[in-house]
């Protein structure tokens, strides 16, 4: 029986439920990691699928940024100058984040913000019809839904990524040939399932459909090498899984589907130079910097870009890639040793994030208590759960402390309720 006192996030514990050794050089490696991530010292950080921990070197790019704004301004060609390569810098570093050229990415503020981009650049058509599933993130469904209210579309719906399902079978069962677009995560916010995305992408060409995805839950979890998956389009943000502030993003979009994919919006950038006239001709920019809106915040650019280069150069992707993924199953198999714990989320195709349910408990509630014990997770909703999101910072001993914790809150809840009055 697990014992009912009362643990702090910082404590010592000992459980049945061992952790592993990590070598030394990686005990070595997370303990670097962690001195560079000041707020996993105040919390046992297990949602990085909402935001990610900030960098200390993050922060003082976004520090010194603004320094420079206060005390230089932002005006003046030396400003535009260093505005211009800023920008070109984030392209670059996001490019190799997703293994793609630089010229098919656009900046973006969010994930949603591609996601738009990207469905309403098509040529919609009444009767078109759009696939996604009832476990997408609003980010990319309620786009759907617009497109629907807005030129006809027929919204075919499926539960690719809800537990049981099969997202190849599920995919085979909808697509005619009347279907444009679909829209489908790589890994799914609400269960946590890594999706056969180049599968899925290869069904979706098979009928002339373009393959729309959402890496909100991805970039910075899973490789995420956009010509290995086979997408149209990919759309992530940098608050996530990449460490960056909040307002940064990215849309990929293939250079080859630029013609299918046209410009809703226009910006600065939007045009070749010298290539309009004012009765409304013009050629587009060569780039997906067609696709951006505005400007993403020049501070939160260099901030993210920091993240990048300490990911990438310092620490390694597939050193990260690999971490998160040991640790979801480690975080998986701790959890559903638990007496009335259910899990969501499929172990065998699965990365970060650990979906489960506490029987009796409202996934609400238990976000609540575990904040108060110095420990963020989240809740998800449809289907209800908790999810926990295991960062390349966390450790073992962090994961056998949730588990204890999780425990001990379910334990006085049986109590509470045995005790109660009839």
């Amino acid at each position: 029986m697990e014992s009912q006192e009362q643990i702090g996030p910082n404590d010592q514990i000992q459980t049945t439920h061992q952790a592993q050794q990590a070598l030394p050089s990686d005990r070595e490696k997370i303990e670097t990691i962690r001195a560079e991530l000041p707020v996993t010292r105040r919390y046992l950080y297990f949602n990085a699928g909402t935001n990610g921990p900030l960098p200390t070197r993050s922060h003082d790019a976004l520090v010194a940024s603004s320094a420079r704004d206060l005390s230089e301004g932002r005006i003046g060609s030396a400003a535009f100058t260093r505005l211009l390569q800023n920008l070109g810098d984030a392209r670059i570093a996001l490019a190799s984040v997703l293994q793609c050229d630089p010229t098919e990415i656009a900046l973006t503020h969010n994930t949603t913000e591609g996601m738009n981009i990207a469905l309403m650049g098509l040529r919609w058509q009444p009767g078109d019809e759009v696939v996604t599933s009832v476990a997408e993130h609003p980010g990319g469904l309620y786009p759907v839904y617009l497109l629907h209210q807005r030129y006809g579309v027929t919204i075919r719906m499926t539960q690719i990524a809800l537990p049981g399902r099969d997202p190849l079978e599920e995919l085979r069962s909808v697509l005619s040939p009347r279907t444009r677009a679909v829209v489908l995560s790589h890994v799914s916010w609400a269960t946590g399932m890594t999706l056969p995305v180049r599968e899925l992408a290869d069904l979706a060409h098979s009928v002339g459909a373009l393959f729309i995805c959402d890496a909100a839950q991805a970039a910075g979890m899973v490789p995420s090498n956009v010509y290995e998956l086979g997408v149209d389009a990919y759309a992530c943000s940098g608050q996530k899984w990449l460490c960056g502030p909040d307002g940064t993003g990215a849309l990929f979009v293939r250079r080859d589907r630029f013609g299918d994919i046209q410009q809703t919006f226009m910006g600065y950038f939007g045009i070749q130079p010298g290539m309009s006239d004012h009765e409304g001709h013009y050629v587009p920019a060569n780039s997906a910097q067609r696709y951006e809106i505005s400007t993403v915040s020049p501070a939160g650019l260099r901030a993210l870009q920091a993240s990048l280069r300490w990911l990438g150069e310092e620490i390694g992707w597939n050193w990260v890639y690999q971490r998160i993924a040991t640790l979801g199953r480690y975080c998986y198999d701790a959890l559903s040793t638990l007496d009335g714990v259910t899990m969501l989320t499929p172990r065998d195709h699965m990365a970060g994030l650990v979906h489960f349910r506490v029987e009796g408990i409202a996934s609400s509630e238990l976000t609540t208590q575990l904040e108060a014990a110095g420990i963020l997770i989240r809740d998800t909703h449809d289907p209800e759960a908790n999810r926990i999101s295991t960062g390349f910072y966390n450790t073992e001993e962090e994961i056998d402390h949730l588990r204890q914790a999780i425990a001990q809150i379910a334990q006085i809840h049986t109590v509470q309720l045995t005790q109660a009055p009839e």
